[in-house]
């Protein structure tokens, strides 16, 4: 015999994934905020293990297509990596926002308001504690 999850335990673990994804995701987007600001500002990427030591900024010079050229050939890019990472943290973000959004009967608007906390650097942190409220509210709510 199958047990049925009641809406407040599917809300409840749905929330506690959503603080994580929002914490995490909001986390990596600062630190890219910041790799970027590094990057437009003098021309570097962070880099670990290349030949310059295990964690250097290295410069690098655009060529007339637009790529980057100079980099080091041997170690890891870690602003590229930490570009990719942040994209598929910002996935399971958006997953948490869907499953919330589906399981609460929320507005779309409400919906794209979540799913911008993960593009739009602190974002992520007040609508994570914003949001966690709005739940808990409705959820008490609907059970009177």
């Amino acid at each position: 015999m199958a047990t049925q999850i009641s809406l407040r335990e599917s809300v409840t673990k749905t929330l506690g994934l959503y603080r994580i994804a929002a914490n995490v995701t909001g986390v990596f987007l600062l630190v890219i905020t910041a790799l970027f600001v590094i990057r437009l500002t003098s021309s570097t990427d962070l880099w670990l293990a290349g030949p310059h030591g295990f964690l250097t900024f290295e410069h690098f010079t655009m060529d007339a297509e637009g790529f980057r050229v100079g980099l080091p050939t041997s170690g890891i890019n870690l602003t590229s990596i930490v570009l990719i990472v942040h994209g598929w943290l910002y996935v399971f973000y958006l997953y948490t926002d869907f499953r919330l959004w589906s399981l609460l009967r929320w507005s779309l608007g409400r919906f794209l308001l979540i799913a911008l906390g993960g593009v739009v650097p602190l974002l992520s942190f007040f609508a994570e504690r914003h949001f966690h409220k709005v739940a808990v509210a409705q959820l008490d709510a609907e059970e009177k």
